[in-house]
């Protein structure tokens, strides 16, 4: 396994934050026209704003 830099890590989909490895950081995972699609984000404050915006 490789370390991942900044360059190549995901950005907090609510937010826009850099998502860093920590215990705080989520990811949802859905299939869409059967490709997986990995929403990431820094918290879950984050993530349960994106839901609330999303319904």
């Amino acid at each position: 396994m490789t370390d991942s830099t900044d360059a190549d890590s995901p950005t907090c989909r609510q937010c826009g934050s850099p998502v860093e490895s920590s215990s705080e950081q989520r990811v949802i995972t859905t299939v869409e026209d059967g490709t997986a699609v990995h929403r990431h984000f820094c918290s879950d404050d984050c993530r349960d704003r994106w839901e609330s915006n999303a319904a």
